[in-house]
């Protein structure tokens, strides 16, 4: 049987649902990507880092509160701009660890890219969260995997995002390539689509619910205006798979 993951990221929560971000209300942009998720059929959702910019606890607790009327099964990752602390202190997800579930004849794999952060949006996964990466990729190396995590682990092509990509990105590259069964690796963080392949391996970029990245820029540039970002990820029974991205509409009411 078939399954469905769909992926929402960079929603950037502010400490007030009436703070704009960039020129958006980004509750109102989430809102607006959970009322159509209320007419998909799926089996899990994903939310894969920056969730509250600032990482403000009562923004955490307000995005859980949004999340209780989804009737999925969800799990959320940190992204530069979250604190895992203030994560933990409104949900028992254990965001700190190599998580790993089965979805179709998949092995799914969650990781925190966070470690040794720059200071400037960059992060890494941990050398024991490396290790256990290896050990679950070794466990299962038959078993067609997808991974997921914030920071993009190969370059986008705009130099300013390319200083704050993934910190150990060719200790993790390689990593995979050595597994072949790795599939696909989807992540947030550029604000951007983004769908290549290298080593055999499918890189995923996925635009964000807030707001989008121009791509190829030598400094931080927008997109000009075009709505909330969801990626869509349909695996096979028989190990094959499918993604796609959905933009929604811009609503007006979205702007300060």
């Amino acid at each position: 049987m078939s399954k469905r993951i769909i992926q929402l990221t960079d929603l950037h929560l502010q400490v007030s649902s009436e703070t704009l971000y960039k020129g958006v209300l980004p509750d109102a942009r989430l809102n607006q990507c959970l009322t159509w998720l209320e007419k998909q059929e799926y089996d899990l959702l994903l939310l894969t880092g920056d969730l509250c910019h600032g990482g403000h606890v009562n923004a955490y607790q307000r995005l859980k509160d949004y999340l209780a009327f989804v009737d999925k099964p969800w799990l959320w990752l940190p992204g530069n701009h979250d604190n895992v602390d203030h994560m933990l202190q409104v949900s028992d997800q254990p965001i700190d660890s190599v998580r790993t579930l089965a979805l179709a004849d998949w092995q799914i794999i969650l990781l925190n890219s966070t470690h040794k952060p720059d200071g400037r949006g960059g992060g890494s996964v941990s050398q024991a969260h490396m290790l256990e990466l290896t050990h679950y990729l070794e466990a299962n190396h038959s078993k067609s995997t997808l991974i997921f995590l914030h920071h993009n682990p190969i370059p986008v092509a705009s130099t300013w995002q390319d200083k704050i990509m993934l910190g150990n990105a060719s200790d993790f590259t390689q990593l995979l390539n050595e597994h072949k069964q790795v599939k696909g690796v989807v992540f947030g963080h550029i604000h951007q689509p983004l769908d290549c392949l290298e080593g055999g391996v499918r890189y995923l970029g996925t635009p964000a619910t807030s707001v989008q990245f121009a791509v190829q820029q030598e400094q931080f540039t927008l997109q000009p205006e075009l709505g909330p970002g969801i990626r869509t990820i349909d695996l096979g029974a028989d190990q094959s798979w499918q993604t796609q991205v959905t933009y929604l509409d811009k609503q007006a009411n979205h702007y300060g």
